[in-house]
């Protein structure tokens, strides 16, 4: 996983940015406890991973969450 941060929702599921499948490309991905991770879909993809960043955060202010501990 890389290195960001990671918040979580009043459900206990947590978000964070990743990338794709070929690496040169990156989203917002969300976990449900013991479950594998999947990409936001109402977060587009980035180029960049800052541009990702970025989105998380604006993200998990909009949806009230708290940042965690990987």
């Amino acid at each position: 996983m890389i290195c960001t941060k990671v918040y979580e929702d009043s459900r206990g599921w947590r978000f964070t940015v990743l990338p794709g499948l070929g690496g040169s490309n990156y989203s917002v991905f969300y976990r449900k406890p013991g479950k594998n991770w999947h990409s936001v879909r109402a977060v587009p993809w980035f180029d960049t991973i800052d541009e990702a960043r970025q989105a998380l955060i604006d993200y998990a202010e909009k949806h009230k969450m708290t940042a965690v501990n990987g």
